[in-house]
């Protein structure tokens, strides 16, 4: 990959033809690997090893450092009692939950798909495989002889 700087937080990298820009100041890259998983994707860390940069926690979630991870399991967890020792509200037990009222309709359905204007409303016309014309068949065709 080709890196080339064009600002101090911007950088263009170039990958097989294509060019993807890179900034870190947002921690954005064209590409979108950069900013949906939050870690650097493969263009951002080929700008940070041109600068020659070791440590990519600045450019790291903090969702994916130990301490995030200690945070988490921090809080003790206290497993469900028996399914006998749950306590039920009288007006929850008492409600009957009935299957939702769909039926579906017989036959096949129908086509979503709704044909834009300059789209061709084909209709079937007969075509001579020979000559290619359209309205005829071979029976009523007049270019080429009948075969017999």
């Amino acid at each position: 990959m080709e890196v080339v700087p064009s600002s101090e937080f911007i950088f263009s990298v170039y990958e097989n033809g294509r060019r993807y820009i890179v900034c870190f100041e947002r921690k954005v890259c064209c590409c979108g690997r950069f900013q949906l998983d939050e870690i650097p994707c493969s263009h951002a860390i080929a700008v940070l090893k041109k600068k020659n940069v070791t440590d990519m926690n600045p450019y790291c979630s903090d969702y994916y450092k130990p301490d995030a991870l200690a945070k988490t399991y921090e809080i003790p967890m206290v497993p469900m009692p028996d399914k006998k020792d749950w306590s039920d509200p009288k007006h929850v037990v008492a409600e009957t939950v009935y299957p939702p009222r769909y039926r579906r309709s017989s036959g096949r359905p129908r086509k979503r798909r709704r044909k834009n204007a300059d789209e061709k409303i084909s209709v079937n016309t007969n075509c001579r495989g020979q000559c290619g014309q359209e309205g005829h068949n071979r029976r009523t065709c007049t270019f080429y002889p009948k075969e017999k």
